[in-house]
């Protein structure tokens, strides 16, 4: 069933403020996401608590779409990150759980050629966004809740797959490094 995102989510955005390195609430910028759109838990920008920040809290299950500059992506928060407030360069999208799950709207979002959509919409400025019309507007395929189970399921699997992989690597590399350091020595 093709349904328009703002069917199936309400869409904010994300605010605005002054970031430091003495507040105590992360503030969420797109550069503390890796290439595929998760979060690397190095985080050296925070806000102060105050009611407006509290008031900004994200909640378990947002899904954040950065929807300007050069690299779009979606992404979803989990409570267990602890608190965090998305900066502007987010959009956040709280869907109704009762149509669907949150992670199969990221699978959705982070699609080539959804992305390529995204990436069209925006053109024609210095930095391109997204406006929040063009956002809600945006017309997918809503499969059933099993279905999209499976599909969260999947894409588990696959960034699992991608953080042993990425572990591997470094195995490699310093087994690399330290015979060739014991060669050379």
């Amino acid at each position: 069933m093709e349904v328009k995102l703002k069917e199936i989510a309400n869409i904010q955005f994300g605010y605005y403020g002054q970031p430091s390195k003495n507040g105590t609430i992360p503030y969420l910028q797109a550069k503390h996401f890796n290439e595929f759109g998760q979060y690397s838990g190095v985080n050296d920008t925070f806000l102060e608590e105050d009611s407006k920040i509290t008031a900004n809290l994200l909640q378990d299950g947002d899904v954040l779409f950065v929807a300007k500059g050069f690299r779009f992506f979606a992404t979803l928060y989990k409570e267990e990150l602890g608190k965090a407030i998305a900066s502007s360069i987010f959009f956040i999208l709280r869907t109704d759980k009762t149509k669907i799950i949150p992670a199969y709207l990221v699978s959705v979002l982070n699609l080539p050629k959804n992305l390529l959509h995204f990436q069209q919409s925006g053109a024609g400025s210095t930095i391109p966004s997204i406006r929040k019309n063009e956002l809600a507007d945006f017309t997918f395929n809503l499969i059933p809740l099993e279905q999209q189970q499976k599909v969260v399921a999947l894409q588990d699997l696959y960034f699992k797959d991608i953080q042993i992989t990425e572990t591997l690597i470094k195995e490699k590399q310093k087994l690399f490094q330290t015979t060739i350091s014991k060669i050379i020595n």
